[in-house]
């Protein structure tokens, strides 16, 4: 949509940029361990929350603290880039946003273990 937005707005001179935060230091982290997942305990999705849960509880210490810095440059920068990430785990997001979307699904489904066995 920014994208579009951007483009719409090129005769009147006004840019738009995007600030795309990652994981951000929010109390979200903690409330995984609250959540009853007692009814998805018999489906296909029992192991795939209990390691969700998991992942939520380590990323915790992986999350970034909200900072202006990212979007101070996007404002005072004489050429701004068009998208500014910020992140604690650049690489990660990188692959999410430009591998094929597929191969993003495989990764994140295999993490979870969402993918059917091997045969």
């Amino acid at each position: 949509m920014s994208e579009s937005l951007r483009r719409e707005l090129l005769p009147f001179g006004i840019d738009v940029i995007v600030i795309g935060p990652g994981a951000v230091a929010t109390p979200i982290w903690s409330k995984a361990e609250q959540v009853d997942v007692t009814p998805y305990l018999n489906t296909p999705y029992a192991a795939a929350l209990n390691r969700l849960r998991a992942t939520c509880s380590n990323s915790a210490s992986r999350v970034c603290l909200p900072s202006g810095s990212a979007v101070l440059h996007a404002l005072t920068a004489a050429r701004p880039k068009v998208r500014y990430s910020v992140t604690p785990q650049p690489l990660q997001d990188w692959m999410a946003r430009n591998l094929p979307k597929r191969v993003v699904d495989r990764m994140i489904g295999g993490r979870l273990g969402l993918l059917p066995p091997r045969r």
